[in-house]
């Protein structure tokens, strides 16, 4: 079986393939589905424009209309800024395993991303699904009690189209921005989806190398050969070569760690400069514009949304730098003194290297952790 097609990567894929993002695509299907959301963001940001617009004055629909905008921000920045290359690189490092053991850690690791990408994408689409179904749900109540109550015509977003009357082409509309709500959630989902996956990756790694150096072979310096002589050439130490595998393979995480930071830090730092503005916003909503129990579930779930988001954001990079610092660790769980001065040099490089962990900040400002979430 493909890796990719294991269950700890399986979602992961399906949320690619479906943004044309996965490196094994066909180029056609790829540039095929980039048209696709494109073309829905654009045919979706137009009549927010023009209702934004049409409605400056109006202090309600024009809260209504800036969280939605700052959405469309996002979710542009987040698929412009998606890494291509992780997934191969992913297959990379699981073939720099050593044994069952190593491959068992880092299934480990993958499996929490999964777990934690499933969650996510649920709790999402529920949002999701409550926020598009908020304008027909006051129609299926009055069809269920049998009420004569007109029901104003309105979508999930405050939308003005120029061509259409809303009377006479109400359901037709509704389909369609619906369907374009529904693909710019999709889109974040995915490359949110995708993040998950990357790090844990990456923090499966840095668990792999732990365990490799808690596990190095000691009395490298007092190996002899057969007549009796120290043996003087690294390449017959056994703890030497072995930590040459671990800082190969701390390097790797590093890199990879590095990649991370340099792919999503300009999407964090639009999404974190936008959350503070975005709360008030919703908490404003929540408190003034909360006319109905539908309103109120929207507003109440698009904040625990945005919560949410920030949070898992936070959440992972506290445990990528957790995950880096703990190397230490495991460094001085080694009996390096009984260690060859080469083995011992290798050790110092890894630990000095592991004072400075790993960090993914938004736009190189603030470092994303639960501290700083708090």
């Amino acid at each position: 079986m493909d890796l990719y097609d294991q269950p700890h990567y399986r979602t992961t894929k399906n949320f690619a393939i479906l943004i044309g993002r996965w490196p094994y695509q066909s180029p056609f299907q790829s540039v095929i589905i980039l048209v696709v959301i494109w073309t829905a963001f654009i045919l979706q940001a137009i009549p927010q424009t023009i209702a934004i617009i049409k409605h400056y004055d109006n202090r309600a629909i024009l809260l209504e209309c800036l969280p939605a905008y700052a959405m469309d921000i996002v979710m542009a920045i987040k698929y412009i800024n998606l890494i291509y290359n992780a997934e191969t690189l992913m297959r990379e490092d699981w073939e720099l395993l050593k044994n069952e053991e190593e491959k068992r850690i880092l299934q480990y690791h993958t499996d929490i991303g999964r777990l934690l990408a499933s969650v996510y994408a649920g709790f999402a689409f529920t949002t999701t699904g409550m926020f598009v179904m908020e304008p027909v749900l006051p129609r299926i109540i009055n069809k269920i009690i049998k009420s004569n109550e007109t029901v104003p015509l309105k979508f999930a977003l405050p939308l003005e189209y120029i061509f259409f009357e809303k009377e006479d082409h109400y359901w037709p509309m509704l389909t369609i921005t619906n369907i374009f709500a529904v693909n710019m959630i999709v889109v974040i989902i995915s490359c949110d989806v995708i993040f998950i996956t990357c790090i844990q990756h990456v923090c499966g790694i840095f668990a792999v190398i732990g365990f490799r150096i808690e596990r190095s072979p000691t009395g490298g310096a007092r190996l002899k050969d057969k007549y009796g002589v120290s043996v003087k050439s690294n390449l017959q130490d056994p703890t030497y070569k072995h930590l040459v595998s671990c800082i190969r393979i701390h390097k790797r995480a590093f890199y990879l760690a590095d990649i991370l930071e340099e792919t999503f830090t300009q999407s964090f730092g639009v999404v974190v400069a936008l959350n503070l503005p975005l709360m008030s916003i919703t908490g404003l909503q929540l408190i003034t514009q909360s006319n109905t129990v539908e309103q109120t579930i929207k507003f109440a779930l698009f904040a625990a949304a945005q919560m949410m988001h920030l949070f898992f954001d936070c959440f992972l990079s506290q445990n990528l730098t957790d995950m880096s610092i703990e190397i230490q660790q495991c460094i001085s769980n080694v009996k390096w003194y009984k260690s060859s001065k080469e083995s011992q040099k290798i050790l110092l490089l890894m630990l000095m290297r592991s004072q400075v962990p790993c960090k993914v900040t938004a736009a190189k400002i603030m470092e994303l952790s639960i501290e700083n979430f708090g």
